[in-house]
Order: structure tokens, then C-alpha cells, then sequence
């Protein structure tokens, strides 16, 4: 019965707060200088996956949370956010909510599936599993936007010296790459770039947060040499064309080592799995040949 209350109360408070945001939302006009700027699905800083889900409640619900402490937390999710490409779209605000409500619901869909969660040990087991569910979807949505960037890194980076080699300027090839360039984390990360510089950062420093929100090797020592050569004021196209060279050979040896690890990988269901059926099927006959004495 106590279940069932609080199933109820979920239900009505997340109806409670998605009537509450359609029911008073108003065409207004927001001058720049106000603190607040609402918040849309565009471009790459749009929530994805549960957080899309959940975003009208979450943004109802996020200035609840922000009285909360935990600095070191926020801090660390905030720079988790970050990198997985939210912007300044997903708050921590935003994901202690979403915590919250994972928790809650967790135990009752597993309840729905498997019996024994109704066992207060493993209710409390899946209650600690769903609240950091979150947590792990924005770690899985990081890294599988750094592995789009790894991919696309050196071709890109070739359209780019192309570009800048043909005459074009170092932000007009970008410019062009964005407009033009397969939809993806890295174009993104473009396109935040170029905003940054159009906000009057320099193109070091932009280049510098690129490098910041992607910790990737092979990332950072792009950053590196772009940001050498604007100091330096070495021609930005030579620049590129060795980085691309670079990171060519990179992409091929990363592809070795994922082949090298495939193959032992496939050790243990060729051990466990395989061979066992194989013997089975020849050795099979002949046992039951000796056992059966003929």
C-alpha cells in the first residue's frame, strides 16, 4: 500500500509541474542585461536521451535544488556536463532532480519485471543504483562524443588546411566546415568555438577551452600547436597539414590496437563456449558408443 501512495504521489507531483510550466508560460521579451535566458533544445547543447525526457519537469524543478552544498560535487558535474557537450543547457540543478526521480522509480519498474525486489535489501540496492544512473548516462554520453571526435578529427583537420592553403582565413575555413561538415561532436565543437571568438575571446583562448572540454590526447596536442602558431605567427596552413599527417598515423595505429585487443577478447567465448560444443559434437558419439558397450 505504502508503495502504491508514493507511486501516486510521483505521478501527481510531475503532472503538478508540467501543468504548472505550460500554464504559465508567457511570451515575454528578455533583455540581454536580465540574469535569466531560458533555455532551448538547439544545436549541440541540447539535452539528450532521459535528460530530454524529463527536461520540462527538470527545469521546473532545478531552482529547488540550488541551495544545496556539495561544491566539490557541483563542481565535478558541472565539468562532466561540459565535456559531454550540454553547454550551459543541463545545470547540476538539472541532474539532482533527475537523480532523485531515478531513484524513485527505479525499484518499481524492476518490481514490475522481478519479484524478489520487493526484499528491502534489494529495493535499497536498486534505490542507491538509480540514483547514480545519471551520472552514468552522462559519463557514456562523454565518452561516446569523444570517440565521434576521434574519428572525425583527421579529416577534419584536412578540410581545414585545405581550406586555409587555398586562400581561405583559419576562421573562415572553420566557418565553412560548420555550414558544410557532417553533423557531429567535433562540427559542435567548432561552432562553440567560433561563438567564442565572435564574443570577443581571442582565437587562443578558444582554442584553449576546445582543448578543455575534449581531454583527449590527440586533441590537446592540436590545441597545442594552433595555439604555438598563432604566437608564433607560423603560417596556420603548414601547421595543419602535419597535424593531419599526425593524427592519420594515430587513427591507424588506435585501429591496430582495437584489432589486437578483438582477438583476445575472443579467447573467452571460444573457450567457454565454442570449443566445449565442438567437443561435444565429435566426442559425443563415441562416449555414448563406450557407454552404451557395443
Amino acid at each position: 500500500m505504502a508503495m502504491l501512495l508514493l507511486i501516486l504521489l510521483l505521478v501527481f507531483a510531475a503532472v503538478t509541474a508540467l501543468s504548472f510550466a505550460f500554464l504559465t508560460r508567457q511570451p515575454v521579451t528578455i533583455m540581454p542585461s536580465e540574469a535569466f535566458v531560458p533555455v532551448r533544445y538547439e544545436s549541440a547543447h541540447a539535452p539528450s536521451g532521459l535528460i530530454r525526457v524529463f527536461y520540462p519537469l527538470l527545469n521546473v524543478l532545478a531552482p529547488l535544488f540550488a541551495p544545496l552544498p556539495f561544491a566539490d560535487y557541483r563542481r565535478a558535474l558541472t565539468d562532466n556536463l561540459r565535456k559531454a557537450g550540454f553547454g550551459d543547457s543541463v545545470t547540476a540543478n538539472h541532474v539532482f532532480p533527475l537523480k532523485l526521480i531515478t531513484a524513485i522509480a527505479t525499484p518499481f519498474v524492476l518490481r514490475l519485471v522481478i519479484e524478489s525486489v520487493n526484499w528491502p535489501p534489494l529495493f535499497l540496492a536498486t534505490m542507491v543504483g538509480g540514483f547514480l544512473l545519471p551520472d552514468k548516462l552522462i559519463n557514456d554520453i562523454k565518452k561516446a562524443r569523444w570517440r565521434d571526435i576521434l574519428r572525425t578529427m583527421p579529416g577534419a583537420v584536412d578540410v581545414l588546411s585545405l581550406s586555409v592553403e587555398a586562400g581561405l582565413d583559419f576562421q573562415v575555413a572553420m566557418q565553412r566546415f560548420v555550414e558544410r561538415g557532417t553533423p557531429g561532436a567535433l562540427r559542435d565543437e567548432f561552432s562553440t568555438i567560433l561563438n567564442d571568438m565572435r564574443l570577443g575571446k581571442t582565437r587562443a583562448e578558444a582554442i584553449r577551452d576546445f582543448g578543455r572540454r575534449v581531454t583527449l590526447p590527440d586533441v590537446g596536442s592540436f590545441v597545442s600547436v594552433l595555439v604555438q602558431a598563432d604566437q608564433l605567427g607560423v603560417p596556420i596552413g603548414e601547421v595543419l597539414r602535419s597535424q593531419a599527417a599526425v593524427m592519420r598515423v594515430q587513427r591507424f595505429q588506435r585501429a591496430e590496437q582495437e584489432g589486437a585487443r578483438a582477438s583476445q577478447k575472443l579467447l573467452v567465448p571460444l573457450v567457454f563456449f565454442i570449443f566445449p560444443a565442438v567437443l561435444i559434437v565429435i566426442l559425443g558419439p563415441v562416449a555414448l558408443h563406450f557407454i552404451s558397450g557395443e
